[in-house]
């Protein structure tokens, strides 16, 4: 009971930590996961008295801060338009209902898609368990033919834009996009600050984030906010899409939960802007939930928190029915971090969304573009301001061709195709 009370309290510090970090627009949850990781000396030496358990308790931090970052990160890609890797494509929904004094109400859809993820998961890992290991074992089957899946859905993005016309114009941008990400992983970045920050970060402001508001730099003031909560109709099946996608791409190196958001969406086929945003917070909070539980299955790492935990911990193989006890402790505080960060969520964004109509979206446009240049500067120096322009330039190409934005998302799809196929 004591070991339960010690992990509770220290989810609810690493809860607290990143909801701090989901503010920080461009601040990856693998960045502090890193940062958790450079202290934990210090912490283990502190929690000394605590004997094996105080590497879990830094662990339950580990993943709690993880899970609280997914909830509270479409605040900044809502007000601010600073998309991460994770919430590049559901800022354009976000935004644009922000537009219409509706930003409260994105912002608490979100919040739904996070915590249906978080409660759906739990009822889908031990069936999970046995599709991906003993006795379905279909592990290795899915990573020979994430390929292949990856170039289906990059073919029913492009093929099933609304012209003939367009359909070229789709396929100019993926291209354009897949080239500028292939660039991107052969460039080196130094950060001024000394922290490093992947080129995604401007990469993905450019195409998603800034030629939005470069377009609302002499927009009047954003409307009345609304505080009020919004729904989507049928938010159960976006969330359950959403919570599959984020399993399947879990167990994939170099598959991130941006892929899965793809993936989530071609499989609802939903236009409506609602459940668009349901989908999309659901794929994050799940992939960082699911990332975890393959951890412990089969001991492999997909994600920087996953790392972490690696090295911190000595992760027991699941192979029996029940996680084990460890992992047990780990998902008591993924339990702890969904509740609070729910509610976080919806408190911020109300606080911030009764007060941002004061303030002229010019001014908040212009104050945006200087924030994120500083940003990219400070994180990844001349370099990612070079990146950040370049995507800024096919974003608005983009916007000018008039086709879907989440074409944008080739500078991730197309470099993990080449990966697997050369």
């Amino acid at each position: 009971m004591i070991d339960i009370a010690f992990v509770i309290s220290f989810a609810f510090i690493g809860t607290i930590l990143g909801c701090i970090t989901g503010l920080v627009p461009g601040f990856h949850v693998n960045n502090l996961a890193l940062l958790l990781l450079s202290a934990s000396p210090s912490i283990l030496a502190f929690l000394s008295p605590c004997g094996e358990l105080a590497s879990l308790l830094v662990g339950a931090m580990v993943v709690s801060a993880s899970i609280a970052h997914t909830f509270v990160n479409i605040i900044p890609s809502t007000f601010i338009g600073a998309p991460e890797e994770d919430t590049a494509l559901v800022l354009l929904p976000a935004h644009s209902m922000l537009l219409e004094g509706r930003g409260y109400g994105a912002i608490s859809l979100s919040a739904v898609g996070s915590f249906g993820a978080a409660v759906m998961a739990f009822l889908f890992v031990v069936p999970f368990r046995f599709t991906l290991c003993s006795p379905l074992n279909l592990y290795w089957v899915i990573r020979r033919i994430m390929p292949w899946i990856l170039l289906a859905i990059t073919l029913i993005l492009v093929l099933t834009e609304k012209s003939g016309k367009h359909i070229v114009y789709a396929a100019l941008i993926f291209s354009l996009s897949g080239i500028f990400g292939m660039e991107i992983l052969h460039m080196n970045s130094h950060s001024i600050v000394g922290m490093e920050v992947s080129l995604l970060f401007p990469a993905l402001a450019g195409l998603f984030g800034v030629p939005t508001l470069l377009h609302s730099f002499s927009s009047p003031s954003l409307p009345e906010q609304i505080i009020e909560e919004e729904t989507a109709p049928g938010s159960w099946k976006d969330i359950a899409a959403g919570t599959v996608s984020g399993a399947f791409v879990s167990i994939l190196p170099g598959v991130t939960s941006a892929v899965a958001t793809i993936m989530a969406m071609v499989a609802r086929r939903k236009s409506d802007r609602k459940n668009v945003i349901v989908t999309l917070s659901s794929v994050n909070t799940a992939t960082s939930f699911f990332v975890l539980v393959v951890l412990f299955m089969v001991e492999r790492a997909r994600s920087g928190s996953a790392i972490v935990l690696g090295e911190l911990m000595d992760v027991e193989r699941w192979s029996g029915t029940l996680p084990p006890q460890s992992l047990c402790y780990l998902m008591i505080s993924v339990i702890v971090s969904a509740i609070v960060s729910y509610h976080a969520t919806k408190f911020l964004g109300r606080i911030i969304a009764a007060h941002i109509s004061r303030i002229s979206y010019g001014t908040i446009a212009k104050s945006s573009v200087a924030l994120i240049s500083a940003m990219v500067l400070a994180f990844t120096g001349l370099t990612g301001i070079v990146v950040l322009i370049t995507g800024t330039l096919i974003g608005m190409l983009c916007l000018e061709l008039r086709v879907r934005r989440s074409l944008g998302m080739g500078v991730l799809i197309l470099p993990i195709m080449l990966t697997y196929f050369l």
